[in-house]
């Protein structure tokens, strides 16, 4: 099962892992916060999210596809607004 969205999950039942998430999106630098399965690094000058597996020795590696999101994907699929998503909101790196 591939698991490139667990994250999200993860944030809508995590209260100090969304906290976690808000602080990077709401920064002026770009950040990287890790995981036990995701490495997500934040570029606040696109608005974007770049999604990797952890370490490429992770026994997740392979179930972690690599896309880069939108800040604002993350929110509308945090909230199950799925169909809302535009074309471009999430696309391979």
């Amino acid at each position: 099962m591939i698991r490139t969205f667990d994250f999200i999950l993860k944030a809508k039942y995590n209260k100090a892992f969304m906290e976690q998430l808000e602080k990077a999106m709401s920064s002026d630098q770009s950040s990287e916060l890790c995981t036990d399965t995701h490495r997500l690094t934040f570029y606040p000058q696109s608005k974007l999210i770049l999604i990797a597996p952890a370490s490429d020795s992770s026994i997740f590696h392979y179930k972690i596809v690599p896309k880069k999101m939108t800040y604002q994907a993350f929110f509308k699929i945090l909230h199950g607004k799925w169909e809302q998503l535009d074309a471009d909101d999430v696309a391979d790196p």
